[in-house]
């Protein structure tokens, strides 16, 4: 698989040099990241009624989700994702402001390629139209940025975007089950 190095070993974990991320992942990354800049009290209040991924809410899963992350070299989404987050984050005020500036320099440090798949580039090759159609332009743009870049695409959804990604040759994988690996 492109972009994705297996070591062996019992410790060895798997490293990504690049993924392509849906909304919800992205969203309890940049959460968790946020939270663990305050004191732990603060942490858990902002974790708490922030909108992380629901097997995300004990401290173990947590931290596996960031050594997830860790071991990701580079982050790729689409910009209609990105358009997603500020409706996903509940914070207000100078916690908006502190998380959006946290959130900002990670994805920085991790060199975040945004990419604006359009609909009408969709709507011009006529096996993703049919995505669209099924899925959504969101999901969709997802998928195709995937079969670009040919690499793992992290979703929490496993209702329709594992589907329909892995029908497409897309090594789609569902966060939740990849997080033993880094407890």
């Amino acid at each position: 698989m492109v972009g994705v190095s297996e070591r062996q070993g019992l410790s060895d974990l798997v490293s990504y040099e690049k993924v392509v991320v849906d909304a919800g992942p992205l969203m309890s990354i940049l959460v968790l990241k946020y939270a663990f800049t305050l004191e732990p009290g603060a942490a858990m209040a902002k974790i708490a009624q922030s909108r992380v991924a629901s097997y995300l809410r004990d401290d173990s899963a947590q931290r596996a989700m960031v050594r997830l992350f860790d071991h990701v070299r580079s982050i790729a989404t689409t910009s209609h994702v990105i358009g997603e987050l500020q409706g996903l984050q509940q914070l207000k005020g100078d916690s908006q402001t502190t998380f959006w500036e946290a959130s900002m320099n990670w994805l920085a440090s991790k060199g975040l390629e945004e990419t604006l798949i359009s609909l009408m580039e969709l709507h011009s090759h006529p096996g993703r139209r049919g995505w669209v159609c099924e899925i959504g332009p969101t999901d969709s743009g997802l998928i195709e940025l995937a079969v670009r870049h040919r690499t793992v695409l992290l979703t929490d959804d496993r209702r329709t975007m594992l589907a329909r990604a892995r029908q497409n040759g897309v090594d789609c994988r569902v966060v939740h089950d990849e997080l033993h690996f880094y407890c």
